[in-house]
């Protein structure tokens, strides 16, 4: 089958797979009491509440039979409209409130991504091609802390090291422990690109403080963004170099890498053109797993350094019982890890033209 086909077939079975994400969700609200449904939609101080909440269920169309009420939601869904919400410090609306958080969550995704493969591909290789060596033996007892260890207990654990203020209230650490940025920088009143503790127009304090010219705030966000960025880095890490050490270890095992030894090739060659390139093509499978599953751990890494993502944002949803809010954003960390598997099998097809499924 032809590249070009097969990504055509991927891009069909999106659509299937997201309807099937929607079903799911849809289960799960209709298994929420309803008078908790409507109760964003109500205001008390006008009085007929529980008219307010009829009227409430009728326009969400959850009054109807679970299939027309499945519609309504779908008709939502296509509008953009995920729901109300009522937390102080966010918009009312839903999407609103995720279209502020989520460019956070992306910004520590892809930082995170960028350093862990900068760092894995190459001590991979490294400790692959050196088979029972001590860097091979420290490799492994790396890889194995990093998949023992979950997200939380090295946020922690990286705060008590490398926070400031962590350990005795004075600044005996480096990097903040909480925020994207310290108030403290922010005159009042507030410059008009802020909008609480988002910041116009990308929501990105990093990138907008450089774009009005704010360069000590420039700099005190990417300290706030370190520790939550080694913290993500370090699980995804290990799991790429353990993956990227495995497949160099049976990449040196096949004939033609030995061959190419008895021909007398370079090593260095030998590793660079026949073993790393052969490697790389089960490490880009799980490094876009890994990479999409980032999104599990920054719901609590960022919980943990009161980073304002999407993942604390749905965190607070939780214990503040916006139902709205928090399936909207089961429903977009849902459609990440279904673009990002459609991601990896069309670089998997483009890294080995054998695979065509």
């Amino acid at each position: 089958m032809e590249l070009r086909y097969f990504i055509l077939r991927r891009l069909l079975l999106l659509i299937p797979t997201i309807l099937g994400l929607s079903i799911l969700l849809f289960i799960l609200i209709e298994a929420i009491p309803k008078n908790t449904l409507a109760a964003p939609y109500i205001n008390p101080h006008v009085g007929h509440v529980q008219q307010q909440i009829t009227n409430a269920l009728k326009i969400l169309g959850l009054s109807y039979p679970p299939p027309i009420a499945y519609l309504f939601y779908l008709d939502r869904l296509f509008h953009g409209n995920l729901g109300l919400m009522s937390m102080a410090g966010y918009p009312n609306s839903v999407s609103a409130a995720i279209g502020l958080a989520f460019p956070n969550t992306i910004q520590l995704a892809i930082f995170a991504s960028i350093l862990s493969i900068a760092i894995a591909v190459p001590l991979g290789t490294y400790i692959g091609a050196r088979p029972n060596s001590f860097a091979d033996q420290a490799g492994r007892v790396f890889t194995l802390s990093g998949y023992a260890m979950p997200a939380f207990v090295t946020a922690l654990f990286l705060q008590l090291l490398l926070g400031k203020g962590a350990l005795t209230g004075d600044p005996f650490g480096y990097f903040p422990i909480s925020g994207s940025f310290n108030p403290a920088l922010i005159g009042y009143p507030p410059p008009a690109w802020f909008v609480g503790q988002y910041t116009l127009p990308t929501h990105l304090v990093i990138f907008d403080s450089l774009i009005h010219g704010d360069f000590p705030l420039f700099i005190d966000a990417l300290k706030h963004i370190v520790l939550p960025v080694l913290t993500l880095t370090y699980g995804i890490l290990a799991g790429i170099l353990r993956f990227m050490r495995a497949g160099m270890v049976d990449a040196s095992n096949q004939e033609y890498v030995k061959t190419a030894r008895s021909k007398g090739v370079p090593e260095k060659f030998v590793i660079k053109r026949h073993i790393r390139k052969n490697a790389m093509i089960p490490t880009v499978t799980v490094m876009g797993l890994l990479v999409a599953g980032l999104l599990g751990g920054a719901v609590l890494t960022e919980t943990v350094f009161q980073y304002p993502g999407i993942g604390y944002l749905t965190t607070q949803g939780v214990l503040d019982y916006q139902v709205w809010l928090v399936m909207g954003g089961a429903l977009v960390f849902g459609l990440i890890l279904v673009i990002a598997n459609l991601i990896v099998d069309v670089v998997y097809a483009m890294t080995d033209p054998r695979i065509r499924y």
